[in-house]
């Protein structure tokens, strides 16, 4: 029987030829009996439909023929064996990579700071176009890897078991009270009663935030990119806060800072001649100038920026639980250098042109005023170091 004529027979009249071979006795060759395994298999139907649209690849036929049926056991016995099933689990294509996850409690990725700029050194042999072009590429390549970066710490984000992605309310803002009396409270460990959703890690906390503020920034950076092209870094100095945190040029940054300290600068001259009864009333507006939580055209015509007193209490009460934080995962050593940078900025503290040493001795001075007393109940506790936080804002306790 040729094994056209048997598929074709398969096809046409299953049950005429079942009762031909096995009620008749009739000699049933190798390849006929194997046509009827595949024929009653339902796991074998693309086998079967092969043969009868394939009329001219008996080779084909035939590999495909035995490797069904010699699949069929292993399929089986897998499903027995547990032994087995691990086996061909492990041969299956692997899963695409998911981001790593944060294994430093206190330090945030590094792919939520800015990735290094190496730009190009002229040489007077060098040519000018040459030059440049290498300039424009070294900047090419640092604003992909930052848009890249601001992608991937979104994923982070989303893979963390206690931080919710962006546009979702955070478990911490809900239970900002309770997280942060009862973080405060403790200062060598964070309490072990509270759920980790409620108390997140410092690096989580400062995760969640700064992918907030490149979502933020990033349709409106990426027009910036595709209009002005290589001339995006002079543009960006001109609006340095449109910039994600991941793309900001050192260049940038220190125009930043620069502008921040002067404002700051020119604020402490302000409340200075300020009287001690109305300083109440200024404190709110003083704290959201000192850490640019606003816009300076607010200073020009003399008033504070809009809801300041409710910007002014949210930063404090950040600024509280991240000392607490600090305090309790080993203090401002474990902090790396760049992450000693923007904590002093968060708090207020000058930080350009000054040594990471310097700056780690100025916030080891702050983690160490704002330390609440061992005495007292949670919320008491809570509300002293959150008015010690106020006072060096002010600068009532001396300059850090």
């Amino acid at each position: 029987m040729s094994l056209n004529a048997g598929a074709r027979m398969m096809r046409l009249q299953p049950t005429l030829v079942h009762q031909s071979l096995y009620h008749r006795n009739l000699p049933v060759s190798a390849l006929s009996r194997q046509l009827l395994s595949l024929q009653a298999n339902t796991n074998s139907y693309v086998v079967t439909r092969g043969f009868i649209h394939k009329n001219n690849a008996s080779k084909i036929q035939l590999r495909a023929a035995s490797t069904s049926s010699a699949s069929q056991p292993k399929t089986s016995d897998a499903s027995q064996d547990p032994s087995t099933s691990n086996s061909s689990s492990s041969k299956s294509p692997p899963s695409p990579e998911l981001p790593a996850t944060i294994s430093d409690p206190m330090n945030p990725p590094a792919s939520t700071r800015p990735p290094p700029l190496d730009l190009p050194v002229r040489d007077p042999s060098t040519n000018v176009f040459t030059y440049l072009f290498r300039l424009g590429k070294a900047y090419t390549t640092f604003y992909k890897a930052g848009l890249k970066a601001v992608f991937t710490n979104r994923r982070l984000l989303r893979d963390l078991p206690d931080t919710p992605p962006p546009g979702l309310p955070s478990p911490a803002s809900s239970t900002r009270g309770t997280a942060s009396q009862a973080t405060i409270a403790s200062s060598s460990a964070l309490p072990s009663s509270l759920n980790k959703s409620a108390n997140p890690t410092r690096s989580s906390l400062l995760l969640r935030a700064r992918v907030r503020h490149d979502i933020a920034r990033l349709p409106l950076f990426a027009v910036i990119v595709l209009i002005c092209g290589e001339f995006t870094p002079l543009i960006v100095l001109l609006f340095p806060r449109l910039t994600p945190y991941t793309c900001r040029i050192p260049r940038q940054a220190n125009v930043i800072r620069r502008a921040v300290e002067s404002r700051r600068a020119s604020s402490f001259q302000v409340l200075r001649h300020t009287e001690h009864d109305a300083l109440t009333k200024v404190a709110d507006g003083h704290i959201c100038r000192s850490l640019f939580l606003g816009s300076t055209a607010w200073d020009k015509i003399g008033v504070d920026v809009p809801f300041a007193k409710a910007r002014a209490a949210n930063v404090v009460q950040r600024i509280v639980q991240d000392d607490a934080l600090l305090r309790s995962g080993g203090g401002v050593s474990a902090l790396v250098d760049d992450e000693v940078v923007l904590a002093c900025e968060e708090r207020g503290i000058d930080t350009l042109d000054k040594d990471v040493a310097e700056l780690r001795e100025r916030l080891a001075a702050w983690i160490a005023k704002s330390a609440p007393g061992e005495t007292g109940d949670a919320e008491a506790r809570a509300k002293e170091a959150t008015g010690k936080v106020r006072g060096m804002l002010l600068g009532l306790d001396g300059t850090i």
